[in-house]
């Protein structure tokens, strides 16, 4: 067997990892929170995710929004016999898995969808590949549907050009999986950080990075860094790009890398404020925050909220407390929210409310009794749902119907996940 199909990693299983940032609730959350108009979660909709390897996220996100319809796309079949394994398992009937390549998918006839992501795939894939994602983009998303594409930037990856490319041509000569090969190759570059010389002289904190790399899953560092194809992205051209499909950039899946006034110093804000284009405003964040990856949200003919909308959104959005939030401890301590100082006291007002009912921004303004817009309410409330303490839940009320067999299917695998669709998320244990 081929270590590798169209310069991507085949012979070893991408490990699996879940990622909440880009499921339905979490990302009309943000592009609602920006005052721009969003899928309706209420009535059926369509989710795509282009790469969906073993489908263990696409399983958990389907599980937890059971009105939505999910498809996953990938060319690995080894991954799919997992995926389909699955389906047979816990009988989640709105999922669907298609083996093809992206080419042949492109021209499928199959209904638009309101949401398509791909995580970990933008910058291990041909340029050539990398257009037809652009035309899946562009031929199946529907207006005001979201696109979430995750992908390598500079500068933060810039230093690992040449280690890639190093690894690479060393795991051609080496015997044994890709698994075995990246390990391998890893351990030869990081004998050379050794000598902190050259490229480590110039950036010191490379060794360390590399042996933080190290302790991941060998077959994970095999699909990161053995791919023939690996491509960091300036995020400029990432947002010309999809603009000229009339994609508008909205913001970062992550949540602080929206809030400027905790991801970056006061002069780069200074600076940022002056300049007249987001593709000038995110290379300047890019360059201060030396950004490693970039999560874009973009959103096809965008529309802002009216304020009647916008109103809806603030008291009908309603708050919930994660299983992980610290009821009743000293969050100056918190390792997530503690270094924002001068919020602590209202972050432990907001979890001691959400213990006692749901709240919408408007209610929990109302009984906060605060100076504080209602923008300034909702960075608040995004900040402690990064740290993982609350979610924005269902708009109405849910039928839990795959949730007990999803969670017992990632039981028997042995995998820390479980769905909860009250919040149409999923979280770790």
């Amino acid at each position: 067997m081929s270590s590798s199909q169209d310069g991507y990693i085949v012979d070893v299983p991408y490990p699996t990892f879940v990622h909440r940032q880009t499921m339905p609730s979490w990302l009309n959350m943000i592009i609602q929170s920006k005052g721009f108009c969003a899928p309706d979660l209420v009535t059926p909709y369509r989710y795509l995710e282009l790469g969906c390897a073993m489908g263990i996220h696409l399983h958990l996100t389907a599980a937890a929004n059971p009105q939505g319809h999910f498809v996953g796309v990938d060319f690995n079949q080894q991954h799919l016999m997992v995926a389909q394994e699955g389906l047979e398992m816990t009988h989640i009937d709105n999922i669907e898995f298609i083996h093809t390549d992206f080419e042949s998918f492109l021209n499928y006839d199959i209904e638009p969808f309101d949401f398509i992501v791909t995580h970990g795939v933008w910058s291990w894939i041909s340029s050539e590949n990398q257009n037809i994602v652009a035309q899946i983009v562009d031929k199946f998303l529907k207006k005001d549907g979201v696109l979430y594409c995750s992908y390598m930037s500079h500068p933060g990856a810039t230093s690992l050009i040449s280690v890639q490319k190093l690894m690479l041509e060393i795991s051609r000569n080496l015997q044994g999986d890709s698994a075995t090969k990246a390990v391998q190759s890893l351990n030869l570059v990081r004998q050379i950080g050794v000598a902190k010389s050259g490229l480590f002289e110039k950036i010191p904190g490379l060794n360390q990075e590399l042996a933080e790399l190290a302790q991941d899953k060998p077959n994970y560092i095999a699909h990161d860094f053995l791919s023939e194809h690996w491509q960091p992205q300036h995020s400029a051209d990432m947002i010309q790009r999809f603009g000229k499909l009339g994609l508008c950039y909205v913001g970062g899946a992550g949540i602080i890398e929206n809030l400027d006034k905790i991801s970056l110093p006061v002069d780069v804000q200074k600076v940022v404020k002056t300049l007249p284009l987001i593709t000038l405003q995110e290379t300047v964040k890019d360059i201060a925050r030396y950004t490693l990856q970039r999560q874009d949200i973009y959103v096809k003919n965008r529309t802002q909220l009216n304020q009647q909308q916008l109103e809806n959104y603030y008291s009908t959005v309603k708050f919930g407390l994660l299983p992980a939030a610290p009821l009743g401890q000293d969050l100056s301590l918190d390792p997530k929210v503690g270094r924002i100082k001068d919020a602590i006291q209202l972050f432990e007002q907001i979890l001691a409310l959400l213990n006692k009912q749901l709240c919408s921004t408007l209610e929990l303004s109302s009984l906060l009794k605060q100076k504080l817009s209602l923008k300034q309410l909702t960075e608040i409330l995004l900040v402690l749902m990064w740290a993982g303490y609350i979610h924005p839940c269902q708009h109405s009320k849910t039928a839990s119907k795959f949730e007990a067999s999803m969670n017992q299917w990632m039981s028997d695998q042995q995998l820390n996940w479980r769905c909860l669709t009250n919040y149409g998320t999923a979280i770790q244990i």
